[in-house]
Parts: structure tokens; C-alpha cells; sequence
């Protein structure tokens, strides 16, 4: 008797504690799915500020173009917003509000306007994964993991402060203003150490930046262009290889974390896994082009 009452208490502890560990991947899984479509959403809008950077940057007589990116940015937005939890959907509304202004507005925008813009955006989505992740490691009741995301998130947001600053100096630059090719070297410096820290802060450490190299790359643009706009747009685009590495590196710390939680799909090549959003997107632009011309 007493044996038969002693297995079945055992089947049911272990049944509970089964579909409670069912219960514990699954909000997890949920959170990632979260996670990944923010992260999908930065690329867009960090592709959405090239795009429309380039364009700026060119005569305003010129057609107002439709990037498939900004079609592309609503609608997962808004998907997004519907896949939100109670607690998080004000923050998903405000976001979803703010990247409606910006596919109506930005054509109005000055070029450090735009960039300050779409950097706040993606301020806003990143502090959006910074809360999904969180969830996901206390449920998951990872500790360990847990204070090692909590040092790697602060030196990423600090990373993409120090670039903020760096390109806000490039906005104003000046071929032969001595400050203000100071000013560069430091944030330079400064963002060199940052990518440092994230990188060895990973598991399996990704190719470092040598300090060198980038300090050599920046001495050849100063020296390359002496006319002001030529080389602030040759510093913009210095500027983007160093946002490349930040996420890249951001990536590696998201994937390592979702294979922690057994997470095991989650791609490190954002790019590629927005294809198929970026093929509807560019079937609906060319819808709206078509429209545009018929009427």
C-alpha cells in the first residue's frame, strides 16, 4: 500500500515537474520570438537610415522613393505589437507610433536629425530586448548567465553612445580642425575599448579589431579628402563598418544566451533571416509605385 501511494506521488511530482519545465520553455520560446523580431527590426531601421542618409544627402528635388525597408518596418511592427504581452504593449505602442512618424517625416529631416531619430529608435527597440531577455533568464533561472548578460548589457549600450558621438562629430567635421580631429581619435579610442570589452565578454570570442589598424584607417580618411562634405562622407561610412561590429557582436551574445536556454534556431545572420519579410515588402512597394503612376 504505502509503496503504491509512494509511486504514485512520484509520478505525479515528476509529471508536474514536467509540464512546469514544458510550461517555463515555452514563455521562453515566446520571449525569443519577441527577441528576434526586434533584433530584425533594428537591422531595418539601421538599413532605413542608410537609405534614407544617402538620399538626404542628394538634391530634395528629387522623386520621394519608397524603401521596401519602411513597408517592411510597419508591418513588423505592428506584428510585433500584437504578439506583446498586457504588461509591454504601452511600450510597444509608443514604438509603433514613433516608426509611423518617422516613414512620414524623415524626407523633411535634416541628416543629423535623421540619424538622431533612427538612433533613438533603435534605443527604444534595444531596451524593448534588454526587458524580454531579462524575463527570459529569471524564468529560466539561469544566475550565472544572468549576471553575465547584466555585465555585457551596459558596455553595449555604452558602444553605441560612444558611436552617437562619433558621428555627431562627423556631422559638423572639418578637414584641418585639429579639436575636432582629436575629439575623433578619442571617441575612437573609446569605442575600440568598448568592442573590446564585448568581445571578451563572449563565450568563444569573436576577430578583434586591432586599435592600430582602425587609428591607421581614420589617419588615411582625414588625409584622403580635403573637401568638408567628401570627408564627412567618407568618416559616415568609417562609421558604419564600426556599427556592423558592435551588433555583430551583440548577435554573438543573443545567440549564445538562446542556445543556453535551449534556443536553438536563433540565427546570428540577421540579414539573411529578414529575406522573405524584405521580398513581401518589396512586393507591396511596388504596389504603392504602381498606384502612384495610375493615378
Amino acid at each position: 500500500m504505502w509503496i503504491i501511494l509512494g509511486l504514485t506521488l512520484t509520478v505525479l511530482a515528476l509529471t508536474a515537474w514536467y509540464f512546469y519545465n514544458k510550461q517555463q520553455q515555452a514563455q521562453t520560446e515566446a520571449h525569443f520570438d519577441q527577441i528576434l523580431g526586434l533584433r530584425q527590426l533594428i537591422q531595418l531601421l539601421r538599413q532605413h537610415r542608410r537609405l534614407s542618409h544617402s538620399h538626404l544627402m542628394k538634391s530634395r528635388g528629387e522623386t520621394l522613393p519608397v524603401f521596401p525597408e519602411q513597408n517592411a518596418i510597419l508591418s513588423l511592427s505592428h506584428t510585433l505589437l500584437s504578439q506583446a504581452g498586457l504588461e509591454q504593449k504601452p511600450m510597444y505602442r509608443i514604438l509603433t507610433q514613433h516608426l509611423q512618424q518617422l516613414s512620414t517625416e524623415w524626407p523633411q529631416y535634416s541628416m543629423s536629425r535623421n540619424q538622431a531619430n533612427h538612433g533613438k529608435n533603435i534605443r527604444h527597440v534595444m531596451y524593448l530586448i534588454d526587458d524580454h531577455l531579462t524575463t527570459s533568464l529569471l524564468i529560466a533561472d539561469k544566475s550565472t548567465l544572468f549576471e553575465q548578460y547584466q555585465q555585457f548589457w551596459p558596455v553595449t549600450l555604452n558602444a553605441l553612445d560612444t558611436l552617437a558621438q562619433f558621428r555627431s562629430t562627423v556631422a559638423v567635421f572639418r578637414p584641418g580642425n585639429n579639436k575636432q580631429e582629436i575629439l575623433l581619435r578619442r571617441h575612437l579610442h573609446l569605442l575600440q575599448r568598448r568592442l573590446g570589452q564585448m568581445n571578451l565578454m563572449l563565450k568563444i570570442p569573436g576577430p578583434s579589431l586591432m586599435a592600430d589598424q582602425l587609428e591607421n584607417d581614420l589617419t588615411t580618411l582625414l588625409q584622403s579628402a580635403s573637401a568638408s562634405k567628401a570627408c564627412r562622407l567618407a568618416l559616415y561610412k568609417f562609421s558604419l563598418s564600426l556599427s556592423d561590429n558592435i551588433f555583430y557582436l551583440f548577435d554573438a551574445k543573443l545567440t549564445e544566451i538562446a542556445h543556453a536556454l535551449a534556443i536553438e534556431d536563433f540565427p546570428l545572420d540577421i540579414s539573411t533571416s529578414l529575406l522573405p519579410l524584405l521580398e513581401q515588402a518589396e512586393s507591396e512597394t511596388a504596389g504603392q509605385t504602381e498606384l502612384k503612376l495610375q493615378t
